[in-house]
């Protein structure tokens, strides 16, 4: 009976490393190729001297981009993030701004309540945010539709 154990746990062994070097054979597309470039030793061929060629160009590749960034990012101005909206109502009913702010989601604009006043007692119903005021004056007619308002006040909000 122990000889048929070990014959088992033989067989199962090499089924095993079968299985991991044969069929589960490592993914060579996958895996990346690293070189490194020694600076002290005098490069003999040109390959080497390719390559680090190569890597020098990546890299001032990489320092140029880096500054287009920058100056992307140095162009953005505060200014670029605001974002407008339009008052349509303001109400002293919560739930009354609610079911407004629902009827005009359902009529396909974005729609949101906040509380309005010194006291804090009032809920204005807003329609946006749109990118532009523009995007308002174009859709004018339908919010006034949609949100029973015939009155409104376009104002610029920030994020």
């Amino acid at each position: 009976m122990n000889i048929d154990r070990a014959v088992g746990l033989i067989f199962s062994i090499a089924a095993l490393l079968l299985v991991l070097f044969v069929i589960l054979k490592p993914q060579v597309e996958y895996q990346r190729e690293f070189s490194s470039i020694q600076s002290n030793k005098p490069s003999n061929s040109f390959k080497e001297k390719d390559s680090f060629d190569n890597t020098l160009k990546s890299t001032e590749e990489i320092k140029t981009n880096q500054k287009k960034s920058d100056d992307v990012v140095s162009d953005i101005q505060e200014s670029d993030f605001d974002v407008f909206v339009l008052r349509v109502h303001v109400l002293s009913s919560k739930e009354n701004a609610l079911k407004i702010v629902i009827k005009i989601k359902e009529g396909g604009f974005p729609a949101f309540t906040e509380t309005f006043g010194s006291k804090n007692n009032l809920h204005a119903v807003y329609v946006g945010p749109f990118m532009t005021e523009d995007d308002i004056k174009s859709n004018l007619e339908q919010i006034k539709k949609v949100s029973e308002s015939n009155n409104g006040e376009i104002i610029k909000w920030k994020l």
